[in-house]
């Protein structure tokens, strides 16, 4: 296979899978964390929850889950896609340089998974990083709380993109 069609097929391939990894695991995080603020919210609140306040918590959760998926989303389709691309480049160039041709699947398989997720826990965290920087009031921001609070989505991807890096690693086995 030639240079150039493994890197090409790897990086939009990597792209691909970012932007569908991206959108599904920051919707979803995005709906637990909102709903999970909101919980908290309650748990702390000095009055007591009636039978008459039920339709409206759920109704709060439902609206909280929405506005958490839509924000999770907007940082998960631009991180995800930008990093997937990047992620896809570098397992095309592990692959070329260590793995061409392919003689242990297995170890390919695992530096694979291992790579694309150190790759894409770092990479994911700055661009998260970055983001919350972005919106945040630079004045009053606490760069150690976002710091920590972007590590939590920043892990979810990572081990996210070990387990997608299977298609890539199949692709590759297929057509080595």
């Amino acid at each position: 296979m030639a240079t150039t069609k493994l890197l090409w097929n790897t990086t939009w391939r990597g792209g691909a899978w970012g932007l569908l990894g991206g959108t599904t695991l920051g919707t979803a995080y995005g709906a637990i964390f909102a709903n999970g603020l909101f919980l908290f919210g309650l748990a702390h609140a000095p009055f007591n929850l009636q039978l008459d306040d039920i339709p409206r918590a759920f109704a709060a959760i439902l609206i909280l889950a929405r506005i958490g998926a839509v924000m999770g989303a907007l940082f998960g389709v631009p991180v995800g896609t930008a990093v997937g691309l990047l992620n896809g480049l570098l397992v095309g160039l592990i692959t070329r340089v260590f793995f061409f041709p392919l003689r242990d699947a297995r170890t390919y398989r695992r530096v694979i998974a291992m790579a694309s997720a150190a790759f894409t826990g770092v990479a994911s965290w700055l661009g998260f990083f970055a983001i919350m920087l972005f919106y945040a009031n630079r004045e009053k921001a606490n760069i150690g709380v976002l710091a920590v609070s972007v590590l939590i989505p920043a892990l979810i991807a990572g081990v996210g993109a070990g387990l997608l890096s299977r298609m890539l690693s199949r692709w590759y086995e297929q057509h080595a």
